[in-house]
């Protein structure tokens, strides 16, 4: 009788060691679907983030103290070091073997600020005020302008208020007494003669007293637009169009269009579509009425924000939809009141009807936005916003991705405050003048550079002549730019797409032999996806932490189980070894029994988890939730079942079982034989 047949006559004969190979079954066939899950959200985020931006490869200067990434993370943006040389780098870049094109990048944190009520009103006024002059001009200029008067009014005595509780500066003194100047009717008696004079003392003296607007948020990737929206073939124009080639602009995320430019009350109506298109109901879930409570709150402020012509507009839409007339904040306040019997017909009317009267977006396609830096000393650079744009696909206006903005190459240099050759050119030909050469371009070495000036004892001399100092006036950042001017910038990072089969690992290779490739470092996707591609690391972490706690659950109660087997088989070995058989075979023996349940087990838990997996998924399973399409690359999952993944979960199961039993067949082994027997009479 060989050791394999006494094996399986030892597994047949007692149904209590199967319950080993059902916890194999059990732990593969959870298992199973689980590696198949996470090389999915791998695989998935993967494609979502080289088709996002990020490239195969990202391509930065090995001098840098940070890694280049697509998306600000909690930490902002990184610490790069401008690419040496770039515009001649980029050529042989495109030119190596496996590489399809190469998208200059540099990631940076920008803001917009967004004036108060009166700053909005007053936009309004000036443009009224630009038209040509005119009966109707005058006539509309004059309406608009008593609905601010009143409006000034409530801010002037608010001030008075304010005045009476706390100390005012004496400059605040005098801006308050033109606030209330503003508040009186004959302050708006030259408004048709003079409009431009009116609207800069309102502009400056009378709007900040209406409170404090706010920053909102633009991150954007400095590229080439056109390179970009062909590179990646997840980018999706919604509005708008793409700046044209050689022209600065903008094209913003439209998530942060609709979730930064969009009137807050839109965007809990919007809000409110969604979760209820979700199943959940206003009347089940408090934080849906809370959005809700949230938007009756904020009439006041959406009515103070209106001028008198869409205040009208919207008052009577309100009392045609709700069939009778009525103040604005209070038909306005009963509109939004909504609940789940009325919130489908409120929704369509809102963008229906209403829409068209109310502020809707804070800016459109083709309005120029005044863009800089979060920071104090960060410069402000007007650009044109062309358009907005998603990637396909990746969470829609909800998706994290989708509030990066494109700008053009030019613009971001400017917002870093980096110099552009231009500027080089005239600082270094200033320092010239002067007689400091180039050493002053250069920056010091050390701190130990820097030091007190030199103070020198002696009587300045000047030229006299009788020529009046000519001085160069201050010039706009022209709306256009040269193509030598966009080449010859400095590039902090870019990515690398790989043509279909290209390796990765040999690309940067290849890109490390180049003459200067020395002065180059890069990273893949994943480092470059920042906070996202650290997700993907955690989640792998939990998996394989589940995955640890399965096999340790698995290896003790097989070990358990195995161990009472042995000891109720003390006589049967005690027989075996009295007939002949070694130790070691008897060793032999019984490790083989725990390695066939172990084996049996995990195969058929692994087809029974593939099934499960087929039987869940189908053609796919539709993912609604925008945070997961990005991370499951695109609306549909799909998982396939890696047969890699189902052989490592067959081959880890196996072994776990196989450890387990290692103790008990030891000890199974070791008995005596006339112990055993003995013990068997007993």
């Amino acid at each position: 009788m060989t050791l394999w047949s006494l094996t399986v006559q030892s597994v047949l004969a007692r149904p209590r060691s199967w319950v080993v190979g059902l916890l194999a079954a059990g732990a593969a066939a959870l298992l199973t679907p689980g590696v198949s899950l996470m090389g999915s959200i791998h695989d998935g985020t993967r494609r979502s983030l080289i088709e996002s931006g990020a490239g195969d490869l990202q391509v930065y200067a090995a001098a840098s103290t940070g890694t280049p990434q697509v998306v600000v993370g909690p930490g902002g943006v990184p610490d790069l070091q401008p690419i040496p040389d770039y515009g001649a780098l980029e050529p042989r870049l495109r030119d190596l073997p496996g590489v399809q094109e190469v998208v200059p990048l540099e990631l940076g944190m920008g803001a917009v600020f967004r004036g108060n009520a009166l700053d909005e009103k007053l936009a309004v006024l000036r443009e009224a005020a630009r038209a040509p002059a005119s009966e109707e001009r005058d006539a509309r200029l004059r309406r608009l302008g008593e609905d601010l008067r009143l409006t000034l009014a409530r801010v002037a005595r608010n001030a008075d208020r304010r005045s009476e509780a706390f100390a005012e500066e004496p400059a605040f003194a005098d801006d308050l007494r033109v606030l209330r100047d503003a508040a009186e009717p004959a302050f708006w008696e030259r408004l048709t003669e003079d409009p431009q004079g009116l609207l800069e003392v309102l502009e400056n003296r009378v709007a900040r007293q209406a409170g404090e607007g706010e920053e909102l948020p633009v991150d954007y990737l400095g590229t080439d637009v056109a390179r970009f929206a062909r590179a990646f073939p997840r980018f999706e124009l919604v509005s708008g169009q793409l700046p044209p080639p050689g022209t600065r602009g903008l094209v913003m995320g439209h998530a942060t269009y609709e979730q930064h430019f969009k009137h807050p009350i839109a965007v809990r109506m919007d809000t409110l579509r969604r979760e209820r298109e979700r199943g959940l109901t206003l009347a089940e879930d408090e934080q849906l009425r809370t959005l809700v409570e949230r938007n009756v709150a904020e009439v006041p402020d959406l009515v103070a924000r209106l001028d008198i012509e869409r205040a009208t507009a919207l008052q009577a839409g309100l009392a045609r939809v709700l069939g009778e007339p009525g103040e604005l904040e209070a038909l306005l306040a009963r509109f939004l009141s909504v609940d789940d019997a009325n919130f489908d017909t409120r929704f369509g009317q809102f963008y229906g009807e209403l829409a068209p009267s109310l502020p809707l977006y804070r800016l459109k396609p083709g309005d120029v936005l005044s863009l800089k830096t979060p920071l104090e000393s960060g410069t402000a650079v007007p650009v044109r916003v062309f358009g907005t744009f998603r990637f396909r696909g990746l969470g829609g206006d909800d998706g994290r991705v989708n509030t990066m903005s494109v700008v053009d190459l030019v613009t971001a240099r400017h917002l870093s405050g980096r110099f552009t050759q231009a500027q080089q050119d005239e600082a270094r030909a200033l320092f010239e003048t002067f007689g400091m050469e180039g050493e002053a371009m250069a920056p010091p070495e050390s701190l130990d550079a820097f030091h007190p000036p030199d103070i020198v004892d002696a009587e300045a001399q000047t030229a006299h002549t009788e020529q009046a100092p000519v001085f160069e006036r201050a010039r706009a950042l022209p709306e256009t730019f040269s193509e030598d001017e966009l080449s010859r910038g400095t590039v902090l990072q870019a990515a690398v797409v790989l043509a279909p089969g290209a390796s990765a690992e040999d690309v940067a290779a290849r890109m490390r032999a180049l003459p200067g490739g020395e002065a180059l470092a890069t990273v893949g996707w994943q480092e470059a996806g920042g906070l996202l591609g650290g997700l993907v690391v955690m989640l792998q972490a939990v998996l394989l932490l589940f995955a640890l706690l399965m096999t340790s659950f698995v290896a003790l109660v097989a070990a358990g189980t195995l161990l009472l087997l042995a000891r109720e088989r003390v006589a049967e070995v005690g027989t075996l070894r009295a007939v002949g058989m070694q130790r070691r075979e008897v060793f032999t023996s019984l490790l083989l029994e725990g390695s066939l349940l172990g084996g049996i087990g995990s195969v058929l838990g692994a087809v029974l988890g593939a099934a499960l997996l087929s039987l869940a998924t189908g053609d796919g399973v539709a993912v609604e939730d925008g945070s997961l399409q990005f991370f499951l690359g695109g609306p549909v999952l799909r998982p396939a079942l890696s047969l890699g993944g189902t052989a490592a979960v067959v081959v880890a199961v196996t072994a776990v079982v196989l450890l387990a039993t290692l103790v008990p067949a030891w000890r199974g082994s070791a008995v005596a034989p006339i112990e055993a027997m003995r013990k068997g009479e007993g």
